[in-house]
């Protein structure tokens, strides 16, 4: 039976995504941080080593609110881009068949008109 990967799979998307899994025909492996963390390169390695995925949905990031995405910007780039570096890299290393990124975080633009699309993300308005 072929094994996919969710990483972030105790957060909102991997815990729905968990109750709709036994549908299909395929093991599921969800992943979170107690699992390994994702950010340091020897973790991400060692999970990919020990499951042996044929697929991955990487649903994984380092989150915290509106209030941490203000105050903390660098860093909460640095730890996701570490994070999804050693997703893609390990997927490509483990000979990963296909791999589905969904990166999400806050987005709570100030006085802007709804819908939002993908141009007004970073205008901050």
């Amino acid at each position: 039976m072929k094994k996919i990967l969710v990483t972030g799979g105790s957060g909102l998307i991997g815990t729905a995504l968990k109750e709709i899994s036994s549908s299909y025909p395929y093991e599921f492996i969800f992943a979170n941080s107690k699992n390994a963390d994702l950010t340091n390169s020897y973790d991400a390695r060692g999970l990919f080593k020990w499951y042996k995925p044929d697929y991955v949905i990487h649903l994984a990031a380092n989150v915290g609110g509106l209030f941490k995405n203000m105050n903390y910007k660098v860093d909460m780039l640095e730890k996701n881009l570490m994070i999804n570096y050693n997703v893609v890299k390990n997927c490509y290393n483990f000979e990963v068949e296909k791999s589905i990124n969904c990166l999400s975080t806050c987005i709570f633009p100030n006085n802007v008109k709804y819908p939002i699309n993908e141009t007004m993300l970073h205008d901050g308005a």
